[in-house]
């Protein structure tokens, strides 16, 4: 077999484990690299609809088109229901549990996840630049709550073995047959995405995620409205903290989701709104790269950490 067919082969065989055929999948473009210690992105092309079949079809097409751009291919890891789903709202059918753990090996990957008590995955991906792990499930939730509740567990199954800060159910990934261009611009050698292992016999109930579900206390509290701002607030003084907040958007840190988590609840403090906040930090961090829904998922977690007093004011810690 030459490369490119045995990438074909891996992205077939993975797509037919998560996808039926008739279902659709989310692709974004997207370049990443470094400029002077800060992360800049660009989206090349705009999103794709594809099934399965198409996806595997145009596979020559896409990594030679990913090639010439530099581009990330990133796929939605849940189905989605028609062309233009793009958030967590859009979600119909939620397949497996994933996951996303940057700068480890496979080998520390599953440490990890032993440690946590976490059955092995169904699916193994090496990204590139770290591992991804999905376990799939015998039965899918079937309900808006039991979507929601599901997706309120990821942030505590993730936080067990240290994954990425992302949990939300429209999140994107790489999918293996496919090159990690992060920082080719700048002359970092692609990387592939490759799969490790793929048993589709390998399924658990959804009770097998029950140490990691939210306690039934925190699910009947009332959503939280989002803070107002107070009209003894000084507009200059407001806007002259936002901006301070806003410029550390900018600096280098070794966790970024974390310190865009920390500043929009200062922002939030201030009495700023949603959209207030969105057109402040839409240029900035992750919010440039992953967008709105990445937007959405931090500012609810935001309202509901503020409201309850939980957080502290923001320090972002610098990249070494």
């Amino acid at each position: 077999m030459t490369k490119q067919q045995t990438a074909r082969g891996q992205l077939a065989q993975f797509l037919s484990a998560l996808f039926l055929r008739e279902e659709l999948i989310e692709l974004r473009f997207i370049e990443s690299w470094l400029s002077d210690n800060r992360k800049r992105s660009r989206v090349v092309q705009p999103s794709e609809w594809l099934r399965p079949d198409e996806f595997i079809a145009a596979h020559g097409d896409l990594t030679a088109f990913a090639r010439r751009e530099r581009a990330n291919i990133y796929f939605g890891v849940c189905p989605r229901s028609k062309v233009g789903d793009a958030d967590d709202h859009s979600i119909r059918t939620i397949r497996c549990a994933w996951c996303d753990i940057d700068r480890v090996t496979a080998e520390e990957a599953r440490r990890r996840w032993n440690q946590a008590g976490i059955p092995r995955p169904s699916i193994v991906v090496r990204s590139g630049s770290g591992i991804h792990g999905y376990w799939l499930l015998q039965q899918e939730p079937t309900s808006q709550a039991e979507r929601l509740r599901f997706g309120a567990m990821l942030q505590n199954f993730y936080r067990s073995f240290g994954g990425d800060h992302v949990q939300n159910l429209s999140r994107v990934l790489r999918p293996p047959g496919t090159l990690n261009y992060k920082d080719a611009r700048n002359g970092r050698t692609p990387l592939p995405c490759s799969l490790c292992v793929c048993d589709p016999e390998v399924r658990y109930p959804l009770a097998a995620f029950a140490p990691w579900m939210p306690k039934d206390e925190r699910e009947k509290r009332p959503e939280p409205a989002a803070p107002r701002s107070h009209p003894a607030v000084d507009a200059s003084s407001v806007h002259a903290e936002a901006t301070t907040l806003i410029r550390r958007l900018d600096r280098p840190c070794r966790d970024r989701s974390r310190r865009d988590f920390a500043i929009v609840c200062d922002l939030l403090r201030l009495g700023l709104s949603r959209d207030e906040i969105w057109s402040l930090v839409s240029a900035s961090s992750k919010f440039e790269s992953d967008g709105r829904p990445y937007f959405d998922l931090t500012v609810t977690n935001a309202e509901r950490a503020v409201l309850s007093g939980q957080t502290a004011r923001s320090h972002p810690r610098p990249e070494t």
